[in-house]
């Protein structure tokens, strides 16, 4: 697999995004948590063809009021939030976060809850897997699965940079398809975690056409194994969080 590669404009992004006050996940209060989980759930549910708005996200998570939606995408919003709150509390308690084959695992079966059948929740498919909008196709049977799986979780380390990292893992995972289903959500849920672990606020967004920008950067991913796009989309929405924070004298701008 390709290595992730910063250039020098990704760089000065990532030190910009590493050292601004306000990526520091440590200094969130309890409120904003919540409203970071809110968001977020709604981000991470409206990629994946959820219509759960974000005040009915906000209703569901913050008081437990449903709308008149689906089974499966109200338990989505459920799933997606107890999972990141979970990551949430063992990085607030300082606990280390290690990321192998027993936490990725973990992820994904919490985030299927009563979503997929118990045999596939946490187990690497036995089967083909296609992905809409692509020709792009996963490898099928479970060994290569497996293998590769193991590759990236070994190739993880190479990277010191947080930021580099979380793109490795996100792409590369949501590119293999590990699991029957909800492996977007889980490649998304490892990227937030390592940032959280960094002690930087995951990505997020509330604004629709950044769900079709997230989607075009990884299908790009799929085709081409070029982080380029994907790189751009997760920096850049960093960068615009931060500078809507800060003072016109403290904002990022592209040379």
């Amino acid at each position: 697999m390709n290595k992730v590669f910063f250039d020098n404009a990704a760089k000065a992004k990532a030190e910009y995004i590493i050292h601004n006050r306000y990526s520091q996940f440590s200094n969130l209060e309890s409120f904003e948590l919540k409203n970071l989980a809110v968001v977020w759930c709604y981000y991470s549910g409206r990629i994946e063809g959820n219509t759960y708005s974000l005040v009915e996200t906000e209703a569901l998570i913050k008081d437990d009021i449903t709308a008149s939606k689906t089974y499966s995408e109200t338990k989505m919003i459920k799933n997606l939030y107890n999972t990141f709150i979970s990551i949430v509390e063992m990085v607030k308690h300082n606990e280390r976060v290690k990321i192998d084959e027993f936490f990725v695992k973990t992820v994904h079966s919490s985030l299927t809850d009563e979503l997929l059948k118990t045999d596939y929740r946490g187990a690497f498919r036995d089967m083909p897997v296609q992905i809409v909008a692509t020709e792009y196709k996963p490898p099928i049977d479970r060994d290569t699965v497996a293998r590769i799986f193991g590759t990236i979780l070994d190739e993880q380390y190479l990277y010191e940079n947080p930021l580099e990292r979380a793109v490795f893992l996100h792409c590369n995972i949501a590119r293999l398809q590990p699991f029957h289903d909800g492996n977007k959500r889980t490649a998304r849920t490892l990227e937030s975690t390592v940032l959280m672990s960094s002690n930087i606020v995951p990505v997020y967004s509330s604004r629709p056409e950044d769900t079709l920008k997230y989607r075009e950067a990884i299908i790009d991913f799929y085709e081409t194994e070029n982080y380029e796009k994907y790189i751009n989309f997760f920096l850049d929405k960093q960068i615009e969080r931060l500078n809507a924070m800060s003072r016109p004298e403290e904002q990022f701008h592209s040379k």
